[in-house]
């Protein structure tokens, strides 16, 4: 990101999620957009809120029918990791949050 204006708080932030497990991760890409800056963009995002990751490279989705997340996580050999779990768990998963972007409203 080039430049993120201290003095503008309404606008669109895309951020960058990283799931892990053991040496296994996985992103998905989400817009958080509202009067929200810097950290608070941390408690901003929630699996219980969201439902549709249409930007990752885990294949994270939500089952409606079982009220549950599922993911395939990598390790660097392209080893693979099947997750599933409720929206609690998920955050669990949750080892990284970078704003990747900012657009002003």
């Amino acid at each position: 990101m080039k430049n993120y204006d201290p003095n503008i708080y309404e606008g669109m932030h895309t951020v960058k999620i990283t799931l892990q497990q053991w040496e296994y991760k996985g992103h998905i890409v989400d817009r958080i957009g509202g009067n929200c800056k810097g950290r608070n963009i941390l408690d901003c995002f929630d699996f219980e809120c969201e439902n549709d990751f249409p930007d990752n490279d885990c294949q994270m989705k939500y089952h409606e029918d079982e009220d549950c997340f599922t993911c395939i996580l990598r390790d660097g050999n392209g080893n693979t990791l099947r997750c599933e779990g409720d929206s609690r768990e998920m955050n669990d998963m949750i080892v990284g949050i970078e704003i990747i972007d900012f657009c002003e409203e």
